[in-house]
């Protein structure tokens, strides 16, 4: 979500129509104060009837152009459903034949942003902005600190989990070092945020800290962590979505890249620093590494702590 605002923000400045948008209720607060769109549709992940209900309804609006960001069959056949008379997309999982206007794909690796602005290529739209950026809102900053009363700054946030899989994850004692580094060095308090599953990091990471009581596991919906990201001096993150949203917050970011290849991800941000270690087998985008995860060992605690130091000077 955060890499198609390029394209988003091309298409708002472009239209002279309504763009809605259609997607997860608990995801669209990214988009908040950006202005991006007239009117959002909730779609709820609870199976067939209510995907064809919903498909039903909408087609009382009369919709004159659908644009599929996600590469799944079940998006493409939304728009198919609804009878859209301009259906785009990429062609890809056999759901061709349900669009009518197809994507041209690269003949080499992209980046995502890149990847959807092509859909602006595609229509003859002109490009806006080249990297992603996201806003925080006055009301979600009034219901964060009605939320979070205990938050404490100047603080740094750690992203210490990636829904991808354990393979793009820094190990836990690293994490905890680092905590303990730049606790013993700043101001800063150390807040974790750990996604859906990955609490069980988190505590592992915890329980290796010294410095306990100036570290902190929270538990924060995309809203709220959009928010706790903005306030943040620094943020070091493992190579997953909240390290856009920080560095399209305009954040110091430091990113711990692994077995990924960087290219997929890759962005002008002065606000992202991405750090990689050579190893034979990188990138292999696998999720679970099954040989000595030397990707993610070789970048070790104390040459990230050197980095969010540089950081915290700079910003002082």
């Amino acid at each position: 979500m955060v890499m198609a605002v390029p394209l988003l923000h091309a298409l708002r400045k472009e239209l002279n129509t309504e763009l809605w948008a259609i997607g997860k209720e608990s995801a669209i607060h990214l988009y908040n104060g950006l202005d991006l769109f007239d009117r959002f549709v909730p779609i709820h992940n609870t199976g067939l009837p209510l995907f064809i209900e919903t498909t039903n309804k909408l087609k009382k609006v009369g919709f004159v152009r659908g644009i599929t960001l996600p590469h799944s069959f079940r998006s493409a056949l939304f728009f198919f459903n609804l009878k859209v008379p301009e259906r785009i997309g990429f062609d890809r999982n056999r759901r061709g034949f349900m669009l009518n206007v197809k994507v041209t794909e690269s003949p080499r690796l992209e980046s995502t942003v890149e990847h959807y602005l092509r859909i602006a290529d595609t229509l003859g739209i002109e490009r806006t902005i080249a990297s992603p950026v996201l806003s925080v809102t006055p009301d979600e900053e009034n219901k964060f600190d009605q939320e979070f009363t205990n938050m404490a700054k100047p603080y740094t946030v750690m992203i210490v989990g990636a829904q991808y899989g354990p393979s793009k994850c820094w190990p836990a004692a690293y994490f905890s070092e680092l905590a303990d580094i730049i606790i013993e060095n700043s101001r800063l308090n150390v807040f974790m945020l750990p996604g859906q599953n990955e609490h069980g990091i988190a505590d592992t990471i915890y329980a290796g800290i010294k410095q306990k009581d100036r570290a902190r596991i929270m538990s924060m919906n995309i809203r709220d962590m959009k928010v706790c990201l903005s306030r943040a001096a620094a943020v070091v993150s493992n190579d997953t979505g909240p390290r856009h949203i920080s560095a399209a917050l305009s954040i110091p970011t430091v990113v711990l890249a692994g077995p990924m290849d960087e290219r997929y991800t890759s962005y002008s941000s002065s606000s992202t620093r991405v750090l990689s270690k050579d190893a034979p087998c990188r990138p292999c985008n696998r999720k679970k590494c099954d040989r000595g995860h030397e990707c993610m060992t070789g970048i070790k605690p104390q040459e990230v702590a050197g980095i969010v130091g540089d950081i915290i000077e700079k910003r002082a």
